[in-house]
């Protein structure tokens, strides 16, 4: 098993460059044919978070959250890495029914398929990290040595992604209806982070069941990053759970690809 799972590493190393390549490839199939192109990875994002803004900020009045954060930059630095888990888990579970030409072919390495899909969007992630970045020092929260942790939570939210997708990407062919119950937990997981709420707005008896969450664990790590409030060792307890959870979502899902992987051509 463990052998298996350190494979999947070695194999998206081995192909790093075929994967860069997909990953390009992929990011700009997505707009090719319109008039504005890539442009509209970037500007959805962006009405999406002046809607929540005005919304929040202006109609109920959200004001300053999180230790005198204004609410602008609250969410900005937590719905980023929201956008990128959203989008990746949605298109990546479909990896291998997209590409259902490659799997057939018995020549092709198709266990880079998920982390192609994962990076195409992380192009438009690492554009928003430096959007938020410039927006923190507009609001007067310049980068100090907090900010180096940029790298380190961006590394936590890429391995359980990669553990999400390995298996729903696995399960999908057989079960085409996961791409809508996907999107059914997806908006309790949206709701079920600190993205547009503060924990400290619920009683104290709930904060561990929101903790749960390790999503919890990468939103708040960004805003300790962005926020300089925070080295991501003062939370070792949250730290060494989200790790316990994120390497078993892998192994399960190294599991399920290796035992659904040679019936993928049949049923696709």
């Amino acid at each position: 098993m463990f052998k298996d799972f350190f494979a999947f590493f070695r194999d998206i190393y081995r192909n790093k460059r075929l994967l860069l390549k997909f990953s390009w490839n992929d990011f700009k199939a997505r707009y090719a044919g319109s008039f504005l192109g890539v442009f509209w990875a970037f500007i959805n994002p962006m009405v999406t978070i002046v809607v929540y803004w005005f919304v929040f900020e202006k109609g109920l009045k959200a004001g300053m959250t999180d230790g005198n954060i204004p609410f602008i930059l609250f969410l900005v630095s937590g719905i980023i890495a929201w956008f990128f888990f959203s989008d990746t888990v949605i298109s990546a579970t479909n990896c291998f029914r997209d590409y259902s030409y490659l799997v057939k072919k018995v020549v092709f390495n198709i266990k880079i398929l998920p982390s192609a899909k994962m990076m195409a969007n992380l192009y438009t992630h690492l554009f928003f990290i430096l959007v938020t970045f410039a927006l923190t020092i507009a609001y007067g929260f310049y980068p100090t040595m907090y900010s180096l942790q940029i790298f380190y939570y961006l590394f936590c939210l890429v391995m359980f992604m990669t553990g999400v997708t390995w298996i729903t990407a696995s399960v999908q062919p057989f079960f085409s209806d996961i791409t809508q119950l996907i999107n059914v937990i997806m908006q309790v997981l949206m709701w079920g982070s600190p993205i547009l709420w503060d924990i400290n707005q619920f009683p104290a008896i709930y904060h561990k069941f929101f903790k749960l969450n390790p999503l919890y664990y990468i939103v708040q790590g960004y805003r300790d990053t962005f926020f300089s409030k925070a080295w991501f060792w003062e939370h070792w307890k949250m730290g060494i759970y989200f790790w316990v959870f994120t390497l078993l979502l892998m192994l399960i899902g190294t599991i399920m690809y290796k035992k659904l992987r040679p019936h993928f051509s049949d049923v696709l």
